[in-house]
């Protein structure tokens, strides 16, 4: 990572992660609270969140169940938008489904964006 990543005091300060995330692409159902649910494709997990394409709008903080992750459905909160992707924080997932997707993860390519390099 350069030093100009690291910077907090640049004009564009690179979002430091809590973990690494890793290239995945399968499909996924984002439901709403209100009922409400979305197709949508994955392009990147963590043990933490992930990120996913889909055409339904969602608001930043709302809180969506997704599924199916590792087989289960996960609560999560929606926590960026940038156009039809949007990012999700994991909130209250059991230790068998983190450690299933820390697992998932050991099999993938990381992610890795021009931020990154």
């Amino acid at each position: 990572m350069s030093q100009e990543s690291l910077d907090s005091s640049s004009p564009d300060p690179v979002e430091r992660r809590r973990h690494k995330r890793y290239r995945i692409k399968e499909r996924l159902l984002i439901r709403r609270k209100n009922g409400q649910s979305y197709q949508a494709v994955t392009s990147e997990i963590s043990v933490s969140g992930l990120s996913a394409a889909t055409d339904g709008v969602l608001q930043i903080d709302e809180e969506v169940d997704l599924s199916p992750v590792v087989g289960e459905q996960i609560n999560a909160i929606v926590r960026r938008k940038a156009g039809i992707i949007y990012g999700f924080e994991f909130t209250n997932a059991l230790d068998n489904v983190v450690e299933a997707v820390h697992l998932l993860c050991r099999g993938l390519v990381p992610f890795r964006s021009q931020a990154d390099e």
